[in-house]
């Protein structure tokens, strides 16, 4: 598996969970309740391994693509971390509301949803930008001994983020919620 796959692989898993949070917004505008353990792996999921898949941008990815002219002084770049600066603010948004929900604070509902619709449509647009133009550039800069590097560090890339082996537990929570929700839908 090349690093562009890998990362458009994320991608996708990153989609899935973006239609989950848009129908449990939606559930919760219509009056219903969303479990709340349902909400706080939502929440999990975008803090820990949609974060984590940002790491490895700007710890692998990114310092690569600047010995190739394409530094963090280069707007495609400057654009995309303040994107993940903007993804993590709005987790962390998230994270407060589900605590005031969890202390029984029903007006949580409408800030939790406002925010949840802010990530949403920022990710969305962060994930165009890197499948439709910034991936493919970094594919035709990269030299083959670059892009095995990428894939070797992806695997153990610091930070405090959840490493390679919490990926099974993701990839199964995007199944279930994904599951949950069409439920909802019948």
């Amino acid at each position: 598996m090349t690093f562009l796959q890998i990362l458009m692989e994320e991608h996708r898993g990153f989609k899935a969970m973006l239609d989950v949070t848009d129908a449990a917004c939606r559930r919760i505008d219509a009056g219903a309740d969303v479990p709340l353990p349902m909400l706080r792996d939502v929440v999990d999921f975008f803090e820990h391994f949609t974060d984590r898949h940002h790491d490895k941008e700007e710890e692998v990815l990114f310092p690569l693509l600047a010995r190739h002219g394409i530094g963090l002084d280069q707007t495609v770049v400057r654009a995309l971390l303040s994107q993940h600066d903007a993804g993590r603010m709005y987790c962390r948004k998230m994270e407060a509301d589900l605590a005031r929900l969890v202390a029984g604070d029903r007006s949580a509902r409408a800030d939790l949803t406002d925010h949840a619709r802010g990530y949403v449509e920022l990710i969305r647009e962060h994930i165009r930008i890197e499948d439709e133009y910034f991936y493919r550039l970094a594919d035709q800069l990269l030299t083959h001994a670059e892009q095995e590097k990428i894939i070797a560090e992806f695997g153990g890339a610091a930070g405090p983020r959840p490493q390679s082996s919490d990926r099974e537990r993701y990839m199964e929570m995007i199944d279930r919620y994904a599951a949950v929700v069409s439920g909802w839908q019948a």
